[in-house]
């Protein structure tokens, strides 16, 4: 249900103005003059229509004793600490993550150069095997002239004389 100041001014009461949005709050204390800063907290501004419609005698004074009193600055100085601490906490948990993530990530790097050096020896043992088996290889076709040279020779040696 809208809220209707008209009602509200007719029979205030505590109930009613606890149930009221901010802004409702803020019309009621325009409409009794009450000063407030804009930016104070609904229950700062809630407490001084309280206060001036007590003042005013328009409500009994011990709506005041019963009415929700306004944080002291203790408390708003504990949860502005709380939330540091809670930003510190949220900080060092991204920098854990972050640290974590670099340390998969040079992980990953290390583990890809240990393969690429893996099939670099690889290569080049087979390259190596491939060399020697061709250097075996000329080595065996070599022997294998040069015993045909011998032959050769002999056969026509044997003949000359």
């Amino acid at each position: 249900m809208p809220f209707n100041l008209d009602e509200f001014v007719a029979s205030p009461s505590v109930e009613e103005l606890d149930s009221l949005k901010k802004s409702d709050i803020v019309k009621v204390a325009k409409h009794y003059g009450i000063e407030f800063q804009p930016l104070m907290r609904k229950d700062e501004i809630k407490r001084y229509v309280l206060e001036y419609l007590v003042d005013e005698s328009i409500l009994p004074s011990t709506v005041l004793e019963t009415a929700i009193t306004v944080p002291t600055d203790n408390t708003f100085e504990l949860k502005r600490l709380e939330m540091e601490m809670n930003k510190e906490i949220r900080l060092k948990e991204m920098e854990r993550e972050r640290e974590r993530e670099e340390r998969e990530r040079e992980e990953r790097e290390r583990e890809r150069k240990e393969r690429e050096m893996q099939m670099q020896k690889e290569k080049e043992e087979r390259e190596m095997q491939m060399q020697k088996e061709k250097e075996e290889r000329e080595m065996q076709m070599q022997k294998e002239k040069e015993e045909r040279e011998m032959q050769m020779l002999g056969y026509w040696g044997i003949r000359c004389f």
